[in-house]
């Protein structure tokens, strides 16, 4: 979350004497698309031996803090002049190797976290909703990565691949890392679900990308297609 602030931020002050208009040009035309909030879980509430953060506030309340500091940052986005904007939801964090080599669990992903973003998840359509019906000219789109990506790990065959568990490249400390620089990826890139021990691949991104292009069932109130002739 404070990344996107301080990217915001850069967008304020390149913008100089003419305080928004740079940024309303670039901002105004476009589909902007955000994947945020995967981070906060991954590499700070799910560690309590690095973070307090887990301590002092519970399942709830935090998805709900996140859910506030989203907001604060779409509301800045409408300001620089963001007016169509495809908001994703945090993916299935308990199935990626980072989490799944390091926790005890039962099937193919620690359902305990996964539980955990869901909290966050059920708050974006709501949300979402009431900006674009309070903020003139604006679209807010939710899109359902978590359910999609979720399917993509349990029924990998149904999406053309071949392991949903393992990192395709060589990574740090057992496949909980990113990738070692200079290594060699796998040769079947197209059939691993992960790049490394936190990302999708390619392929992956593909799926999602083409059914909230195309269909109904990942973006929402309508799919990019839609979106691109209002």
């Amino acid at each position: 979350m404070k990344a996107c602030k301080d990217c915001m931020k850069r967008h304020h002050f390149d913008a100089r004497g003419n305080r928004y208009s740079r940024s309303t040009q670039e901002f105004a035309y476009k589909d902007d698309a955000l994947s945020i909030g995967s981070n906060d879980y991954i590499n700070n509430y799910l560690q309590p031996r690095l973070y307090s953060t887990s301590k002092r506030y519970p399942p709830k309340p935090f998805a709900q803090h996140l859910a506030n500091m989203l907001k604060e940052r779409l509301l800045r986005l409408y300001e620089i002049g963001a007016r169509k904007v495809i908001v994703f939801e945090i993916g299935p964090v308990g199935c990626i190797p980072s989490i799944t080599r390091k926790h005890k669990h039962q099937g193919q992903c620690v359902e305990e976290f996964n539980k955990l973003v869901t909290y966050f998840n059920d708050l974006l359509p709501t949300m979402l909703k009431n900006l674009t019906s309070t903020l003139q000219g604006s679209t807010f789109i939710h899109g359902r990565a978590h359910w999609i990506g979720y399917d993509a790990v349990t029924k990998q065959q149904n999406y053309g691949l071949v392991d949903s568990v393992n990192p395709c490249c060589k990574t740090w400390f057992n496949g909980t890392s990113g990738c070692i620089p200079f290594s060699s990826p796998c040769h079947n890139i197209k059939q691993h679900y992960f790049w490394d021990a936190f990302h999708l691949t390619e392929p992956v991104y593909s799926v999602i990308a083409r059914h909230c292009f195309n269909g109904t069932d990942v973006c929402s109130p309508m799919n990019i297609k839609q979106l691109a002739t209002i």
